[in-house]
């Protein structure tokens, strides 16, 4: 479903006039997509969304504001209707409470060539999460890995030239698995996203795992039919229902928000979208194979995975899908 530029730049502005309902703790994340009739999604309704941790009743809902643990949500702002939405979302990186052998176990083993959606993770940090695949630096034409923030670097303090393991150091990887080193990242901006500059030791091509060549860059678009090749889950399909979303997430023990949010659901309830080690995925636009998200975070309940809009990514961090042969 296409959105008019017009409509587009009205959904931002009523999801800036939103957004100061981040400050409830009860809200996880906002953005501009499908509405909902009955907990099912209708494409021709289009709403500002707020998704909760939990949803009250009518009088839960009464009491809790006059209490001021919450806050009420209008029913429309500038001309949208609202919809509540139930969801809590974390980060997607792999731990060893969340360990798992991938359905294709090969994602889990030591690759060369590599591709996107196999296991990665920093030097430090007992964990795995996704190479999501190969960019160029904009400035030099260096070759790198572009994954996520919490893959790659994990740590408020992580230093410039830290050793990145394939696989992770949760399936076995060591030093003598170094590919690449932390090279900048993305969280100033608001967004959970690093890039790794490869060391030459194997090389990394421009295909997903079980998906083919990646063919550029594109646009999330709300129906559009996504796939991804995780570390966790492998292939997984979705549907995007939400765009320029805004959420709040906690890493560790710190609250951040993180921005240009893509929401992406199953194509139906008994599909499963993404889980905890799917972290760096890229999502595919099906019909083109051009990355359009960069998944980072998702929610078992109800199942939704959420991804960074891959074009804003790369142009904070100055860099280029490389497209497959």
């Amino acid at each position: 479903m296409r959105i008019d530029r017009m409509t587009l730049a009205h959904a931002r502005r009523a999801l800036r006039e939103a957004r100061h309902h981040l400050y409830d703790p009860n809200v996880t994340l906002i953005d501009f997509g499908h509405g909902q009739v009955g907990g099912q999604c209708v494409e021709d309704k289009l709403a500002i969304r707020f998704h909760v941790r939990r949803k009250l009743t009518p009088l839960a809902l009464e009491a809790a504001v006059e209490a001021r643990r919450t806050a009420d949500v209008p029913g429309s702002i500038g001309g949208f209707t609202t919809d509540v939405i139930q969801g809590t979302f974390h980060p997607h990186r792999g731990w060893w409470t969340t360990w798992s052998r991938p359905r294709a176990e090969t994602r889990a083993d030591r690759r060369d060539p590599m591709k996107g959606g196999i296991s990665i993770s920093d030097e430090r940090h007992n964990a795995y999460g996704t190479l999501g695949g190969l960019v160029a630096d904009r400035a030099t034409g260096a070759r790198m890995i572009l994954s996520n923030w919490h893959v790659l670097a994990a740590e408020w303090n992580a230093r410039v030239g830290q050793r990145i393991y394939q696989p992770g150091r949760l399936d076995g990887g060591t030093s003598a698995d170094t590919v690449a080193s932390l090279a900048r990242d993305a969280m100033g901006a608001d967004l959970d996203a690093a890039v790794a500059t490869l060391n030459g030791s194997r090389r990394l091509v421009a295909e997903q795992v079980d998906l083919g060549a990646v063919r550029g860059v594109g646009r999330a678009e709300l129906g559009m039919e996504l796939a991804k090749s995780g570390r966790r889950t492998g292939v997984t399909f979705g549907v995007v229902r939400g765009v320029e979303g805004v959420a709040n997430l906690t890493y560790g023990f710190v609250g951040r928000v993180i921005r240009k949010v893509v929401t992406i659901e199953p194509r139906s309830a008994v599909e499963e979208v993404s889980a905890g080690g799917d972290s760096g995925s890229w999502w595919l636009d099906r019909a083109t194979m051009r990355a359009v998200g960069l998944h980072f975070a998702g929610s078992d309940s109800p199942e939704t995975g959420l991804a960074l809009d891959m074009q804003e990514v790369l142009d904070q961090l100055q860099v280029d899908v490389v497209v497959g042969g």
